[in-house]
């Protein structure tokens, strides 16, 4: 079996398997639920107007970001959202895997901000 055969495989393995299948519904759900898809919008419609601010060079006042961290924790807390993101997290963390699995395999040394503290800068070193 050649290499690009077996990453076929594996994404056939993927598309069937339970995370990807729940964080698909949890989509479908969180899509045809009003209120989860207002919220969704308010606060990616505000988010976007804040990056434009930023963009241009200005600082966001107490109140945008204050207003911002409402919305984010208003979407956050309709359960739709919620389902959706934390199905989301644990599909990726199946991908964040195979690739740590692939990585070993051939030698290569995973980098990132592994850093608990948050004191590395994505080098791959902490400290």
């Amino acid at each position: 079996m050649s290499i690009i055969e077996k990453a076929q495989d594996l994404g056939r393995a993927l598309a069937e398997s339970k995370e990807l299948n729940t964080m698909r519904e949890a989509e479908k759900m969180m899509m045809e639920n009003d209120e989860a898809r207002g919220s969704i919008a308010q606060f990616d419609e505000k988010q976007r107007a804040y990056q434009m601010i930023q963009a241009q060079g200005e600082q966001l006042t107490e109140g945008q970001v204050k207003e911002l961290e409402e919305l984010e924790f208003k979407m956050l807390n309709n359960p739709y959202v919620y389902n959706f993101f934390k199905a989301q997290q644990e599909f990726q963390g199946i991908l964040e895997s195979i690739n740590n699995i692939i990585g070993e395999a051939i030698g290569v040394k995973q980098q990132g901000c592994g850093c608990e503290d948050q004191s590395c800068g994505c080098d791959g070193s902490c400290g």
